[in-house]
């Protein structure tokens, strides 16, 4: 026997308030089931949880954007790289028949290219430049002044050698005079 058939029998409950009694229990379990209705305990539950998979899905973006930004710079770093190896090919003037031995600085080494006597004195004069080439290791080319300025806007370590742009007068006639 319940508790509500107890007081229903001792006459201190009429039968119509017990059965809404029974009815708003009824209610509140479901509304708490369906999470309408929920203890205090519940509800900071609900939080936290919400609020860590808040925390969990920022943390997501955040690592997928800077995946997302690593992946574009190494995109970027690739086409220019690609860049410039179509500009030092396209614009690559090394003569096969160069006897003239032309040594120049490479980070701590000396290294040697062959050119023609009119590309030294143009290498001279800062209207060709020394840039590294992509064919193997030791692969110097000979560019066009312009093309260097080109490479050293988005590949500056490819640039080896480019000496300021001086004027056609012969170094020679410095020293004619001088005896």
């Amino acid at each position: 026997m319940s508790l509500r058939d107890e007081l229903l029998r001792a006459g201190l409950v009429s039968s119509d308030k017990a059965k809404k009694l029974d009815s708003d229990g009824r209610k509140h379990d479901y509304q708490r089931k369906k999470g309408k209705a929920l203890t205090p305990e519940e509800e900071a539950q609900r939080t936290q949880a919400r609020q860590q998979a808040e925390a969990d899905a920022a943390h997501k973006r955040e690592q997928d954007r800077q995946l997302n930004l690593a992946r574009e710079a190494e995109k970027q770093r690739r086409e220019h790289i690609a860049r410039a190896y179509q500009l030092i090919e396209a614009h690559r003037i090394n003569d096969p028949a160069a006897e003239i031995a032309y040594n120049f600085q490479d980070g701590n080494r000396i290294r040697t290219i062959r050119v023609t006597s009119p590309q030294r004195k143009a290498l001279a004069m800062g209207r060709l430049a020394i840039v590294r080439g992509d064919r193997r290791e030791f692969d110097f080319a000979l560019a066009p002044r312009e093309i260097a300025h080109k490479l050293a806007e988005f590949v500056p370590d490819r640039v080896l050698l480019l000496h300021p742009e001086s004027s056609d007068v012969d170094s020679d006639d410095e020293w004619g005079d001088w005896e």
